[in-house]
């Protein structure tokens, strides 16, 4: 096995170190209302933009997934604060 590299600080992470994976799954949620006022909206002219939208750009408006490795220090940074909120607010 190889050395890895922490992908927040590019620390050197060896074989039988210490070292985390994270994964992140950012997922589209529905609540069951849609907002159209068909007065307002062609559908026809809607569905034709949404064809010519490259397949994957739609995929990543419905889902996206990341996968990152962190030294030790880079987990507590980022396990204090993954959302990088304002102090006070985490």
């Amino acid at each position: 096995m190889s050395s890895q590299l922490c992908d927040r600080c590019n620390r050197v992470v060896n074989p039988g170190e210490l070292l985390y994976r994270v994964s992140i799954k950012v997922r589209a949620d529905f609540d069951g209302i849609i907002n159209i006022n068909a007065k307002e909206i062609d559908l026809k002219k809607e569905f034709e933009k949404i064809q010519s939208v490259p397949e994957d750009l739609l995929e990543e408006e419905v889902y996206r997934e990341f996968d990152f490795i962190l030294c030790p220090r880079c987990k507590e940074i980022y396990c204090a604060n993954p959302l990088h909120l304002p102090f006070g607010r985490t």
